[in-house]
């Protein structure tokens, strides 16, 4: 069932805000007029004036070529006035659509989410008032549509035999969270942390085949261990000849960035160009190194990698630190900012 009394007083503050409109829309309508009739009556008493006339009007024209109305008044007037026109129109949509939104069977999310966000922009004292109880009824209407489709997805994903937690709008589908927007109609898969699919629609067949498209691509693969991580010993001393780096220590985004250009072919090396380029992915790249540096702690020449936890800074930024999954679930992890070789 709808708010009756948010619906009630919707109305009532896009009646007052109308009404608002109404007049100023009559202000600027009687300034043109004025404008208008202004310029006209000169012009009428210079023509007249023209002609040989038995009436003297050199009088009237000075008394009207004085007259500053639209200089003094209208010209200051008519920006503010614009601005509060527009601005009110836009009030008054965004009410109607928000009430329209509310009325729907279930709520109508996007047209309430859109409706908000022109709402929030508001400094009127009244609109900023309702904004709560608009959020509010956003939030119940954006779960309930979560645990349907989540309920859903559970169902389709049970008959294929991947299992699924967390609670809307957050899904863990394994390693990957899906993050469920369904006032914009879209959800976001990551890896962990790193987005693997921006913007996947909601439907439990595009969630599922955006999930397995995801599975093959970064767990799929077929890698062999030592060569991957002979590349990572590679470009974790290109870094440090670059850095003209002393210490062991490098950065992981750094050998990352080295590891893909590694990893290219000869057609890249002689022609660079996004049709030679060979894609590897952070999300590929995070796979891979838990998997051989974590899971099966593969060395190279004596060598093991050791890592070094990302400082609260250094997580805030994906140039500095990679979350690496580390478990059965996208929050099982920690943030990396820094590796080195060391012996076994």
């Amino acid at each position: 069932m709808p708010n009756e009394s948010l619906l009630t007083h919707l109305i009532q503050l896009n009646e007052a805000l109308a009404l608002r409109q109404k007049r100023a829309n009559a202000v600027q309508s009687a300034f043109k007029l004025a404008t208008t009739t202004h310029n006209k009556t000169i012009k009428a008493l210079r023509d007249y004036a023209e002609h040989d006339t038995t009436v003297d009007v050199n009088a009237a024209q000075e008394a009207f070529a004085r007259v500053r109305v639209r200089e003094e008044a209208i010209d200051p007037l008519t920006p503010d006035l614009r601005r509060e026109i527009k601005a009110l129109a836009t009030l008054n949509a965004a009410l109607k659509e928000s009430a329209t939104a509310l009325r729907s069977e279930p709520v109508d999310v996007a047209r309430l989410d859109k409706a908000l966000t022109a709402l929030q922009a508001s400094k009127e004292q009244a609109v900023v008032e309702i904004i709560p109880e608009l959020q509010s009824e956003l939030d119940l209407a954006q779960r309930a549509l979560g645990d349907e489709f989540g309920q859903k997805l559970r169902t389709a994903l049970e008959t294929i035999g991947v299992s699924i937690g967390g609670r809307p709008p957050k899904f863990e589908i394994g390693r990957y969270e899906l993050d469920a927007n369904f006032a914009r109609r879209f959800s976001v898969l990551r890896y962990g942390k790193d987005v693997v699919a921006p913007h996947v629609p909601i439907t439990v067949e595009a969630t599922i085949k955006t999930h397995q498209n995801a599975a093959k691509t970064i767990q799929g693969r077929s890698q062999e261990g030592a060569a991957w991580l002979a590349q990572l010993h590679d470009a974790y001393q290109t870094v440090r000849r670059k850095r003209a780096n002393t210490d062991s220590r490098v950065n992981i985004v750094e050998v990352y960035i080295e590891l893909v250009l590694l990893r290219q072919g000869r057609a890249f090396a002689s022609e660079p160009s996004k049709r030679t380029f060979s894609d590897y992915s952070r999300a590929q790249f995070i796979h891979d190194f838990y998997e051989f540096t974590g899971r099966q702690r593969l060395a190279h020449k004596g060598q093991v990698v050791k890592v070094h936890a990302s400082t609260k800074s250094q997580t805030d930024s994906p140039a500095k630190s990679m979350w690496i999954v580390e478990g059965d679930s996208p929050y099982d992890g920690r943030y990396i900012s820094d590796i080195e070789f060391v012996k076994e």
